[in-house]
């Protein structure tokens, strides 16, 4: 059973309503629609938001980003992060941000039938430092699905998901790949576990450059036990395990979607999901640098009205976990986002809070990146009231 944590402080303080600045529309293109936005900050306040733009390029879409200073100014106009050609299709992008301002992108480039997952490196000033670097560039395997993360060295690490077969009888598994802060490989592509049906992965490191990979296990009928799981796997820099994979779900009746994970300084880390069937709740569950569980799973929404999905948790390098989530009202009609800052030790601080553009029916897909001195950035798509498409937005702020 999950159990509902209740909030540290009496009152209507709000995790992110207390601190937020304004909010800003981040693209600047608006004739079609700008979807999966992802967010990366340096120690600074220093930002970059990478999305994607649909039909970029008269066929499919383009990968884009820009740069903003801690004020939320932006330092650029929005950049094509993808080398444009036009039998190209771009999506999903993540990014990762180093102190120094430098960044690296990750998204899915798919030309004729093939799907790979690519890299490519930026300097502090939005220059390319390379092009296009596939992460493993396999023949017959389709790639999906990146995730990255970067520590204060430089340090990062992708995962995505390796597809096999067709979507019937096909398998597919959580793979990783480490670089080095000067975007050397360090460690060669590898799946993260033998069992099939791995799916949405996410990553986080810490300053020893140990990371943390969690997915979404789902058994079907060529793949059993049936039933879907969350499970975690801590491994050292050099892609050692340190330890078995850990199941963090076993309840075969209900459903799940995510994981996310965030990861302190020093090892600590806190992995969040949601947990269903309708309505959904976001579940937490934070564990010490040994990847032992601090406290059993908690449930961390406290609106209980409509669907909670699409979690994603940012740490601020110590001992401070934002989660975001994806709020559907029960009525069907449109949604908000809405966040929750939590302790490594499974407690609740303040309570949460509602964030969406004004006038704007549907706010979701909710990505953020904190500093070490508490300043955050919220990242979301709102379809505004003018009907020309999804915008991506951005709201900074300061705990």
């Amino acid at each position: 059973m999950y159990r509902r944590r209740i909030c540290a402080s009496i009152g209507i303080a709000l995790a992110l309503a207390a601190g937020a600045f304004a909010q800003i529309q981040v693209n600047g293109y608006g004739p079609h629609h700008q979807t999966h936005p992802a967010v990366a900050m340096n120690d600074d306040g220093q930002f970059v938001v990478v999305w994607r733009s649909h039909v970029a390029d008269g066929r499919g879409g383009g990968v884009f980003g820009r740069r903003f200073g801690a004020d939320g100014t932006a330092l650029d106009d929005e950049f094509r992060v993808d080398i444009s050609e036009v039998d190209v299709d771009n999506w999903t992008a993540a990014v990762a941000m180093a102190p120094s301002g430098e960044f690296v992108v990750a998204w899915v480039a798919a030309r004729e039938g093939d799907r790979n997952v690519v890299v490519r490196r930026f300097d502090a000033e939005g220059e390319a430092l390379t092009d296009e670097l596939a992460v493993a560039d396999c023949a017959d395997i389709a790639e999906s699905d990146p995730k990255i993360a970067m520590n204060s060295t430089g340090t990062f690490a992708v995962v995505w998901t390796n597809w096999y077969g067709d979507s019937y009888t096909g398998r597919s598994y959580a793979a990783v790949r480490v670089y080095g802060a000067d975007g050397s490989p360090l460690v060669e592509p590898f799946e993260v576990s033998d069992e099939p049906q791995q799916k949405w992965p996410d990553v986080a490191i810490d300053e020893a450059g140990r990371f943390i990979v969690a997915w979404i296990r789902m058994g079907d009928t060529y793949n059993r036990p049936y039933g879907e799981y969350i499970r975690v796997r801590q491994f050292d820099a050099d892609g050692t395990p340190l330890g078995p994979e850990k199941l963090l779900t076993d309840d075969l009746n209900s459903r799940w979607y995510g994981p996310s994970v965030a990861a302190g300084r020093d090892g600590r880390f806190v992995v969040a999901w949601a947990i269903g069937p309708f309505p959904y709740n976001i579940c937490a569950q934070p564990f010490d640098a040994d990847a032992e569980p601090v406290t059993p799973p908690y449930i961390v929404n406290t609106c209980t009205e409509g669907n909670q999905g699409r979690p994603c948790v940012t740490s601020d390098g110590s001992d401070r976990f934002l989660i975001l989530w994806d709020c559907h009202d029960p009525s069907g009609d449109g949604c908000c986002v809405r966040s929750q800052l939590c302790t490594g030790a499974g407690g609740l601080v303040d309570c949460e809070s509602a964030l969406h553009v004004e006038g704007a029916r549907r706010n979701w897909y909710p990505g953020a990146a904190m500093a070490p001195d508490g300043r955050y950035v919220v990242v979301w798509i709102a379809e505004p009231p003018d009907g020309q498409g999804y915008d991506v937005f951005a709201q900074t702020g300061a705990m």
